[in-house]
């Protein structure tokens, strides 16, 4: 009996170490050239993350129909690794100027964007009875893992659907700007559409579902400098709203994800909730990197060879949230560690 106590004690033991461990691991990435080897998968792969997000651009295409896109994909689709990688995670997508502008069309101007919805949504294996197949506000997507007390929400938001355009500067200064790594091609369009009005409206109800972390990704950043380089930024009216829905909700635990950049970067504001709002950038799958701009957002500093980021939330008494920006063989080269407690509205 004294044995049986012993083993007893033991099993317990280990079963509350395994407890104490238990994390739920959500990775991203974005930009990647289809043509080009995609070694960061053995890495992404080995660490088996429960989600993965494509943040957009998964394909590396100025598609003037959809035979182009057709092609590109066809062609990403002989890698193996993002075949296996379905295999063992979640997978979540949702697309950028690359893989949804057809003939220069990048927003709701693009004619075609319903046939381009359908083939996205498809080779990326939608459940034929999902929502995304028949929303009117574009592919925004919802999921929430896990189970309480353990709930981590991926909120996946469409910037492309109900866009309206950005226009580039003159052609004199878009030569000047070549030359300088701090502006981008595009003018600020401060009255125009991100999401359009239903898609805010599902967003709202997605923050009001209950979780104990919630992950807000967007193809484009939110926290970013209005330098010309696609974002929020040049869209200050959906800046605007997205703060006062925050203001008005007041969810916990919300974090960023933003794709876009060919660099890696955290970013946070206090502009947007009573407690820090952080976003992770990832960097690119496997283009070079591009020179990191100046943002007054930024959090230390930018690296070029960054390719992916992870959020891992760790399942303890007082849970963490470590957020890593990883290079090719999937080490970490910076990372964050943050507690849930802190994430909390006032």
């Amino acid at each position: 009996m004294q044995i049986r106590s012993v083993w007893l004690f033991l099993l317990l033991a280990f079963a509350s170490s395994v407890s104490a461990q238990q994390s739920t691991r959500v990775a991203f990435g974005c930009c990647i050239d289809h043509t080009s080897r995609q070694e960061i998968w053995d890495a992404v792969n080995h660490a088996q993350p429960e989600v993965f997000v494509f943040l957009g651009d998964t394909v590396d295409v100025d598609a003037d129909d959809m035979d182009d896109l057709l092609d590109a994909y066809e062609v990403f689709n002989r890698y193996r690794g993002p075949r296996v990688l379905r295999r063992n995670s979640a997978v979540m997508s949702v697309w950028n100027r690359n893989d949804y502008s057809l003939g220069g069309n990048s927003g709701k101007n693009n004619p075609n964007r319903y046939a381009v919805r359908n083939h996205f949504l498809t080779f990326w294996r939608e459940p034929a009875t999902s929502e995304r197949l028949f929303q009117t506000h574009g592919i925004a997507k919802s999921v929430i893992f896990g189970n309480e007390p353990q709930r981590v929400q991926v909120i996946v938001l469409d910037g492309r659907w109900n866009r309206d355009p950005l226009t580039t500067v003159g052609w004199m200064e878009r030569q000047t700007r070549r030359f300088n790594s701090d502006l981008g091609p595009y003018q600020a369009n401060n009255t125009g559409a991100l999401l359009g009005d239903k898609q805010w409206q599902w967003l709202a109800e997605q923050l009001q579902k209950p979780a104990e972390v919630r992950i807000i990704m967007s193809a484009t950043p939110v926290l970013a400098p209005a330098n010309g380089y696609d974002s929020w930024a040049l869209y200050k009216r959906e800046q605007k709203r997205l703060k006062e829905l925050l203001t008005e909700l007041k969810p916990s635990g919300l974090l960023l994800a933003s794709g876009d950049r060919f660099f890696g970067e955290f970013a946070k504001s206090d502009e947007f909730l009573s407690y820090p709002l952080w976003q992770v950038t990832p960097g690119t799958i496997n283009f070079d990197g591009d020179t990191p701009y100046q943002s007054s957002y930024r959090d230390g500093k930018a690296f070029t060879e960054s390719r992916y980021g992870q959020i891992e939330v760790i399942w303890k008494e007082q849970p963490e949230l470590v957020l890593t920006l990883r290079d090719i063989d999937g080490r970490p080269l910076d990372s964050r560690k943050l507690n849930l407690s802190q994430l909390q509205p006032d």
